[in-house]
């Protein structure tokens, strides 16, 4: 059984918490391309996961257990104190992480997070058939585009993120990882870790998300003094890849927040 991910660490500046970019279920290591570099030119510690949750069955079933590998990846490497970043089903488990060990983590970013809206109403479903999801090919290629808005930096990235995306519904790791990963999300009570979370919390959002709308969290940003909520316009479900130079942008000013923060306390 897996019980890590695998993980690209710069270590870059060691005196400053590692920003860890966590995958979401269907998107791994290739959805934080510009912004891993980035941050590394911007002299931060940097670690991404490689796979998307989907990928590892072992885990996708529940949130602590993605939390506990993804914590137990970041041991391995020897990170200790952490700025999480998450997407998707990621940012409900950089959350769960915020939770599990206060202590450590410094700060979360948070896009696309699953859990205060019902499944999306994408106007295409998957078959179930024996208790088990199948995917058609229509589907697949739906669920894409819906991920995605209006396409990423350019034609060419556009079809290399949807054919990633397709290639996990296509394997059967993947097809597994999916079904558990849904019932896990369904099963996590957000609101609860949202309640008992207080390290500062960035939000940043597509305006046009459908696969996880943003007007619940524009309440959690009023609701929580921790919160904030940036929205990136004619942006879908995957902000850092569909718009990744406003993505960048907003995650500096929020990174350097923090630095002066960290400063004052060393």
């Amino acid at each position: 059984m897996t019980t890590t991910f695998a993980l690209e660490h710069r270590a870059g500046d060691s005196t400053r918490p590692t920003i860890v970019l966590m995958s979401g279920m269907f998107a791994g290591a290739w959805t934080w391309d510009l912004t891993f570099e980035a941050l590394t030119e911007d002299g931060w510690p940097v670690a991404r996961i490689i796979e998307p949750i989907a990928k590892l069955p072992d885990l996708a079933g529940s949130v602590p257990k993605v939390r506990k590998a993804l914590m137990d990846t970041c041991d391995k490497a020897g990170i200790s104190d952490v700025i999480l970043v998450g997407v998707s089903m990621g940012a409900a488990v950089v959350l769960d992480a915020a939770l599990a060990e206060p202590e450590r983590v410094h700060a979360l970013v948070l896009t696309g997070t699953p859990g205060l809206t019902p499944d999306p109403d994408l106007g295409i479903a998957p078959d179930w058939r024996g208790g088990s999801l199948i995917f058609s090919e229509d589907f697949i290629d739906r669920m894409a585009k819906a991920l995605i808005h209006e396409g990423m930096d350019n034609e060419v990235a556009t079809q290399e993120g949807l054919e990633r995306i397709k290639a996990v519904f296509t394997d059967r790791d993947g097809m597994v990882g999916i079904s558990r990963g849904i019932r896990a999300i369904r099963r996590y009570n957000i609101r609860a870790a949202l309640k008992h979370t207080h390290c500062p919390v960035l939000n940043i959002w597509g305006d046009s998300d459908r696969t996880t709308p943003v007007e619940p969290w524009i309440a959690v940003a009023e609701m929580y003094d921790n919160h904030r909520l940036v929205l990136i316009e004619q942006c879908g479900h995957v902000p850092m890849a569909e718009k990744s130079a406003e993505y960048i942008a907003i995650m500096r000013d929020f990174m350097a927040e923090l630095d002066l923060a960290h400063a004052a306390l060393a």
